[in-house]
């Protein structure tokens, strides 16, 4: 349990690394949930239910080759089975039903639910927060190749009593998955979203940066994109994307410059203004 805290910790604290060794159809195991801290009695956090939760999200990112969950025993089987075979054939079956060894683990934490900010007197506002983090380890070397985290957070006028927090936190915890899905999936199948198409269409910004392994050189083809009608497309243009349809490709970009978390880049075999802000990025693998 003490090893177990110390490489959480560790994973929190380190910077990431950029996994340009990755496939491009990566197999992943997602870790149940940590969770911190819950400030607030009324919400009960279900760690395996929330890894569940997780791993349907980047399901339906369409990318993963496979997604599983795992408990602190399996991982801990599975990095027994690693390093005895160095990631070779097994001879057994594998847990949580992998197909194959992982290529990350995914390890995931609620790091906070609560920070309720209210007037006792006049009841008026109510601040419910969550706060969610994850970090990507490679399973072979326990290096961390991606940390994140997104904080929610909603305010609510009030006249009465309180009450309904934990319809609230239930809302929130479920977006705040959504979106940490989604920063797993832009650093793992390096795909992101136009932010903005500068006024002679020749230049264009994306939403991916050094962060996720992107370089001056690399390539991304530009894709429409077609909302799937049973889902709901997310709250900002970062959320976007775990429900819709890529359409065919409009034409390619390639980076010129790089920052942390966005890049800039020319458009190249596209038709004069068909690239639009909000159109989808995939990366061209090398």
């Amino acid at each position: 349990m003490i090893r177990s805290m110390i490489i959480l910790l560790a994973l929190f604290c380190a910077a990431p690394i950029a996994g340009d060794g990755l496939p491009e159809s990566p197999v992943v195991g997602v870790r149940y949930f940590r969770i911190t801290t819950a400030t607030d009695g009324e919400y009960r956090g279900d760690a395996k239910a929330l890894a569940g939760s997780l791993r349907i999200a980047l399901d339906n990112s369409k990318g993963f080759k496979q997604v599983v969950t795992l408990d602190d025993e399996q991982i801990e089987q599975m990095t027994k089975l690693i390093a005895d075979s160095k990631k070779g054939g097994f001879s057994r079956q594998l847990p949580g039903n992998l197909a194959e060894p992982p290529d990350a683990y995914i390890f995931p934490e609620l790091l906070r639910v609560g920070a309720v900010e209210r007037d006792m007197f006049s009841r008026i506002e109510v601040t419910y927060t969550v706060e969610m983090g994850a970090s990507a380890v490679d399973p072979v070397t326990r290096a961390i190749l991606f940390s994140d985290k997104v904080a929610i957070s909603e305010k609510r006028n009030r006249t009465d009593q309180r009450g309904g927090a934990k319809n609230v936190y239930e809302d929130l915890v479920s977006k705040a998955v959504d979106r940490l899905a989604t920063r797993l999936a832009a650093f793992f199948l390096k795909r992101g979203r136009i932010l903005r198409v500068a006024e002679d269409n020749t230049t264009v910004y994306i939403s991916l940066g050094s962060r996720h392994g992107i370089k001056p050189g690399d390539r991304f083809t530009v894709h429409a994109t077609a909302k799937d009608a049973g889902q709901s497309a997310g709250d900002t243009a970062e959320e976007e994307g775990l429900g819709e349809f890529d359409l065919d490709s409009k034409g390619t970009i390639e980076i010129t410059e790089v920052r942390e978390t966005a890049a800039k880049a020319r458009i190249e075999g596209a038709a004069k203004g068909a690239v639009k802000q909000g159109d989808s990025v995939r990366w061209i693998r090398k």
